[in-house]
């Protein structure tokens, strides 16, 4: 007898459930859970020469456990309904970050943590999503109008107020990778490119210039130092030679587009206004970052030009890290026999410098399946942002895999001496219990937006 109602309609609960089951990116799931177990066993690695490693793994787990349940709850809703609540989700999760500074707990320096009585929650951590989820609902119902340079003004304060808040804690890490979320969902939308490039122009000059000068604070002067570097050096130092520098810069962009014009390149007016306003933009800018970022956070983030510097101060994690991790070799001392980390060499081993461990302890090959691992995370979200079902999906997906990305890039080019030392975890794998609960609820978004590519 031939059936008149093919099987993929059918809605009987077990073939629905078989069906959940069938489309569900279990590559996804698997390479998350690796990732965390992973951590997990490389956080009792970090710890366990002090008796610790017990009471880390027990709290590192039971947050493990809350993320998956979360993570499960987001499978199984639809994630329009966090387009339909956008401005609630977006305004509860500002409220949380200005609660913050007023009932939270101070640990380590900064006022990040809300002190649930069982649990220190990182609210940022979970907060990131709301901004997320924010700015996917708002490029989405303006996404004919991106191209206008005024409707990026909207998704550019919601940014801000995030970051705003975030740094008044302060913890510039945690709020290191919203800039690079909201370029990804402003580019995705279609925001024009010389606007981007505005907005990266004038953040790299604003955070270049404090950098800069806490360069030259560190190195010594030199009698070798040519004409150049001693103008640069008091430039840095005399706020008048300081905007002669800038003005001279603004008069050789203007020279360098005169002579482009005469030339016949084809560069317009725009261009040079959108580069001079970059430059007014960042070095007025430069002010504010400057009174933002404390003067060791300044260090650590140039150290790694020249960690011999400052090797006993900013220089010493990364140095320390690059001898763990070239010490593993290809395939590494063995497990719980890092001589960097068991003998407390290694710096926050469980938190910011655990790559360094697994390097040191499972060497090149080790190192190789996380980074697979982690490259795979990022590469399913944006895969999955590909193949979303409405624009709001693509969108949302594409932030969290900006977050993944930078998150990554940062962490993994930290402890090899390629990138600055910002502070940020690798998610997943670092000890923090609320980073893995955030990055598990991310992984339930990606899951409801690839489960919903067909109409269920």
């Amino acid at each position: 007898m031939v059936e008149i109602i093919p099987q993929f309609f059918r809605t009987t609960e077990e073939s629905m459930f078989r069906r959940w089951l069938g489309r569900l990116d279990w590559s996804l799931v698997v390479a998350a859970l690796g990732l965390s177990l992973t951590g997990l066993a490389f956080v009792y690695s970090a710890t366990a020469h002090a008796g610790l490693g017990g009471g880390f793994v027990a709290r590192q787990g039971s947050a493990m456990l809350l993320g998956l349940g979360g993570m499960v709850f987001l499978v199984f809703l639809p994630y329009q309904v966090f387009q339909t609540y956008a401005r609630p989700v977006f305004l509860a999760s500002t409220l949380v970050l200005v609660a913050v500074l007023i009932v939270g707990t101070r640990l380590r320096g900064s006022k990040s943590w809300i002190n649930l009585g069982f649990f220190y929650l990182q609210p940022v951590e979970v907060t990131r999503l709301g901004l997320i989820v924010g700015l996917a609902a708002y490029a989405e119902a303006r996404v004919r109008d991106m191209g206008n340079w005024w409707t990026m003004m909207i998704p550019l304060a919601m940014t801000a107020a995030h970051l705003g808040l975030i740094l008044m804690q302060p913890n510039l890490s945690s709020g290191l990778s919203l800039g690079p979320v909201a370029l990804a969902i402003l580019y995705t939308a279609g925001a024009p490119l010389p606007a981007l490039a505005f907005l990266v122009g004038t953040a790299s000059i604003a955070l270049g210039v404090p950098l800069a000068s806490t360069y030259f604070d560190i190195i010594d002067p030199s009698p070798d130092d040519g004409v150049i570097v001693t103008f640069l050096r008091r430039a840095f130092d005399e706020r008048a030679v300081f905007f002669e520098l800038w003005t001279g810069v603004c008069l050789a962009i203007t020279t360098g587009w005169w002579f482009l014009r005469k030339w016949r390149v084809s560069v317009t007016g725009l261009t040079l206004l959108l580069t001079l306003g970059a430059v007014a933009g960042g070095v007025g800018g430069s002010f504010v970052v400057e009174k933002a970022l404390k003067d060791y956070q300044r260090k650590r983030l140039i150290a790694f030009l020249n960690p011999d510097v400052d090797p006993l101060g900013a220089g010493y994690n990364i140095l320390q890290s690059k001898i763990a991790l070239g010490s593993g070799r290809f395939l590494g001392k063995g497990y719980l026999l890092g001589s960097q980390s068991q003998l407390g060499f290694l710096p926050e081993k469980h938190t910011d410098f655990v790559y360094s461990l697994v390097g040191e302890e499972r060497g090149f090959v080790g190192s190789l399946l996380v980074l697979a691992a982690y490259f795979w995370v990022v590469f399913r979200a944006f895969d999955i942002a590909s193949t979303a079902r409405d624009r709001f999906g693509r969108y949302l997906a594409v932030g969290i895999g900006a977050h993944f990305a930078f998150a990554g890039l940062v962490n993994m080019g930290m402890v090899m001496g390629l990138m600055p030392v910002a502070g940020l975890p690798l998610p997943f794998v670092s000890y923090g219990g609320s980073d893995i609960i955030g990055a598990f609820l991310a992984v339930g978004l990606l899951l409801s937006i690839h489960l919903r590519r067909y109409i269920l």
